[in-house]
């Protein structure tokens, strides 16, 4: 089966400024494409999708330049979210240079590294997140479960914008947190403007976390999203913190060994495709 990894990353800390990289010496280096292709080799992955790696502030359109260069020389990446600071007065001037870009489809401004938990629930950023209409773009919300409630909020008022939740939304897996997670995630499935990347949740789990510590999550996510509204995504580089990309790509395949092909075509490939409207 191929495969369409709907969230990699690249990024060259010699080059733009990753402010969160800040205690995270073991990410703290260039990751290219040939990095990802030696990752991925003999994983079937076809085309991926490069969601922004939190640049600098103003950088955002100078690393999509870059990886639209990679696109262009390697053919891997299919699809760009960028970064835009939607919640300033200046958005639009950004959002008019991504726009130049064919490969961007979408914008991702994350709440997960922010202090404030009622970030997405901003009138400004809820503002900028309507703005996307206006470009075609997607919005990726990226929160962790102490933000999920600003979240919903922000889903509840912008129904005009496809949101793309990145990282299962964050649960606390290694602290047992299941449930509110799970109450959380159960409500942003009722909207139909939301799908969901099942992604980044290694990092979430203790250093020695299993199969089966991932599993109930895993599964919740499919059940309330069903197989037409999840798609696979490996958080590479970052989930090497945690675990190798095989390993996690086996967890997630052995997570789901009893969904039909069609199923599991769906959740690998066809649904990453049709979210970041990938070409052929």
């Amino acid at each position: 089966m191929q495969i369409i990894d709907a969230h990699q990353h690249l990024w060259d800390t010699s080059a733009l400024r990753y402010p969160w990289l800040e205690g995270f010496d073991a990410l703290r280096q260039r990751y290219t494409a040939e990095d990802y292709r030696a990752t991925t080799a003999g994983a079937s992955v076809i085309r991926s999708v490069h969601v922004e790696a939190d640049p600098g502030e103003g950088e955002e359109a100078t690393e999509v330049e870059w990886l639209s260069r990679i696109a262009q020389q390697d053919g891997m990446i299919g699809a760009i979210v960028a970064a835009a600071p939607l919640e300033s007065k200046s958005r639009r001037q950004t959002l008019d240079r991504l726009k130049s870009f064919p490969l961007v489809v979408g914008v991702r401004r994350m709440a997960w590294h922010r202090g404030d938990p009622d970030f997405y629930q901003s009138p400004e950023l809820i503002e900028g997140v309507r703005t996307l209409a206006d470009y075609g773009f997607s919005f990726d919300l990226c929160a962790n479960v102490t933000q999920l409630h600003a979240a919903l909020v922000l889903v509840r008022e912008t129904p005009e914008i496809s949101h793309i939740i990145d990282h299962c939304g964050g649960p606390d897996i290694a602290g047992g947190g299941f449930r509110p997670w799970a109450e959380q995630m159960s409500r942003l499935a009722d909207f139909p403007n939301t799908v969901c990347k099942i992604s980044g949740i290694v990092t979430r789990a203790s250093a020695q976390w299993t199969k089966e510590d991932l599993k109930p999550f895993i599964d919740h996510l499919i059940g309330v999203f069903g197989y037409d509204r999840v798609a696979f995504g490996s958080d590479w580089p970052v989930c090497t913190l945690a675990a190798q990309y095989g390993q996690w790509l086996d967890t997630l395949k052995w997570a789901v060994w009893d969904a039909s092909e069609t199923e599991k075509q769906k959740l690998f490939h066809d649904n990453a495709k049709r979210f970041y409207r990938i070409q052929d």
